[in-house]
């Protein structure tokens, strides 16, 4: 079911999404860690200088309606500039990563509204895009479609936990030469959970011209009906924390698929999850491990803790280094914004 928009909250919906009007509550932070707010504000700027989580703004979970359709699609695409920048300004991309598997090189992971409209795409972009320059590679590709209907499990910022778990064994995390110490995580948590942030009520009064109870009124109306969620901040590559792989797994459950889906859904590996009946297999996963080590003693703990469960297992890995674009920074709302103006989830 389609969404509408209504004219006067297009500005406001835009400003929240981008985060334009929302920032962290340091007040509320010095207060909750009982902490100098001087101390806590270097702090909160390291962990944007250093890319650790996103500035706060609110998801545009409305994405998941407007384009029902999760595509991936396993692709073998020429490396240059010109596809790369398909990646980064093509409104249905969602993420893009290298790596090889089989006879393709790149995983793409896409939302659309129909198959006629993903077909149309298709068929537009080997005619006009930058795949018409590359002999037509888009036709040697592999793509399985999930209904965002059957999600069963959406929580991003699940891989906090693993954080948590991982600090108290090592004391530190080094994370792109910022080392994370127990202060820094618990500001990480507070924000991943939603706390401590604020909306900037007089600034979006006075760039709408409404008044600060309009401005709530109409935030809140956005939140009822679906279009955004309370306001958050992210991992920046969305599917897993810095020093995180991301792993891609299709499993094919033959008997406990309730019990196994109650577990996954408590499980900080697991950030997103679909059931589906794709060949030999009824469940998507995505998830972030450390490593390969790790994901292996997870299928091992679970294949003990549902013995006879598992059927069939395919698991693709993705380093985030080669992650070409992520889409909470740039997905758009194409169909209702004629600009392509980018919107998170």
């Amino acid at each position: 079911m389609n969404f509408v928009i209504e004219e006067s909250d297009k500005g406001l919906l835009r400003s929240l999404v981008y985060g334009q009007s929302v920032s962290v509550n340091i007040s509320s932070l010095s207060k909750s860690l009982n902490k100098h707010r001087n101390t806590i504000q270097a702090k909160v700027n390291d962990l944007f200088k250093y890319n650790i989580i996103t500035r706060p703004f609110y998801p545009f979970i409305g994405l998941f309606k407007e384009y029902p359709f999760l595509i991936l699609t396993d692709a073998d695409l020429l490396y240059n500039k010109s596809v790369e920048k398909w990646f980064e300004e093509d409104p249905h991309i969602f993420a893009a990563f290298r790596s090889r598997y089989s006879e393709y090189n790149t995983l793409l992971i896409l939302y659309h509204k129909d198959i006629k409209n993903y077909e149309l795409w298709r068929e537009k972009l080997t005619v006009e895009g930058p795949l018409a320059l590359n002999n037509n590679l888009i036709t040697r590709s592999s793509s399985s479609i999930y209904l965002n209907d059957f999600m069963i499990k959406y929580n991003p910022n699940a891989p906090v936990y693993l954080m948590e778990e991982e600090l108290k064994k090592n004391q530190k995390i080094n994370l792109s030469g910022y080392h994370l110490d127990n202060l820094d995580f618990k500001i990480i948590k507070l924000l991943l959970g939603g706390k401590c942030i604020k909306i900037n009520e007089s600034q979006l009064s006075n760039e709408f011209k409404l008044h600060r109870s309009t401005i709530l009124r109409q935030t809140q109306k956005l939140i009822d009906e679906g279009l955004i969620s309370n306001p958050v901040c992210r991992f920046p590559n969305f599917y897993a924390p810095q020093g995180y792989i991301l792993a891609v797994c299709k499993l094919g459950i033959k008997s406990n698929k309730a019990e196994f889906i109650k577990n996954i859904r408590n499980d900080p590996h697991i950030t997103m999850a679909y059931t589906t009946n794709t060949g030999d297999y009824n469940l998507l996963l995505f998830a972030a491990f450390k490593d390969l080590d790790e994901e292996l003693k997870w299928e091992v703990h679970n294949s003990a803790l549902f013995p006879e469960c598992f059927d069939k297992i395919d698991v693709h890995f993705y380093s985030l280094a080669g992650a070409i674009d992520v889409g909470h920074q740039k997905i758009s709302l194409a169909v209702k914004d004629e600009k392509y103006m980018y919107f998170r989830i």
